[in-house]
């Protein structure tokens, strides 16, 4: 079959758009979800979000296996809109705990590792952290996604600059740039 480039070009275009976004909860269970929620919102009012499912995430602060079941504590952070991974650069909204009936390896499931859960609202526990009390929401997972390490990419540049600064011409204000030996003023 004989294609001319441009339906290549809308091909390649399609495959770019739809596998631009990737969701580590299935879409099903996102579509059913509660979203944008934080456990101090469920708390105060949790007759109503009692047995609901809800999308969450945030980074993990600890995993403990019990007898016939592993809690994992997770310290909540809002989710991005276009892959539901938890964002960094966000302030933290609370904690919540969720309840897996399988072991959970503690080394894979890590402190610091990022974790998305599509969970069902099944509980509170109070629980203490140092000296105070907490109250923490409970969800009985439904799915769980484990989000790679991130990587930084922009570490410190390690050498120092020898070159003077010069003014940017292009910029109404201009501000200062400084040459580099091999990326050179055009940057």
């Amino acid at each position: 079959m004989n294609q001319s480039p441009r339906h290549l070009v809308i091909l390649g275009l399609v495959i770019l758009i739809t596998g631009g976004c990737v969701h580590g909860i299935s879409r099903q269970n996102r579509q059913s979800a509660l979203k944008n929620l934080t456990p101090q919102l469920i708390l105060g009012d949790f007759k109503t979000y009692s047995g609901r499912l809800v999308l969450m995430g945030g980074e993990i602060i600890e995993t403990r296996n019990l007898e016939n079941e592993s809690l994992i504590e997770v310290l909540q952070r809002p989710l991005g809109r276009n892959t539901d991974r938890p964002l960094e650069d966000k302030e933290a909204d609370g904690r919540f705990l969720v309840k897996y009936k399988t072991f959970k390896d503690p080394y894979i499931f890590s402190q610091g590792r990022e974790i998305t859960v599509a969970g069902i609202v099944v509980g509170k526990e109070v629980s203490k952290i140092d000296q105070k009390e907490y109250t923490y929401v409970v969800l009985e997972n439904r799915e769980t996604h484990l989000w790679p390490e991130r990587e930084d990419y922009y570490g410190d540049y390690p050498y120092w600059y020898p070159y003077p600064p010069y003014w940017y011409p292009y910029y109404p204000w201009g501000y200062p740039r400084y040459y580099h030996p091999y990326y050179g003023p055009w940057r």
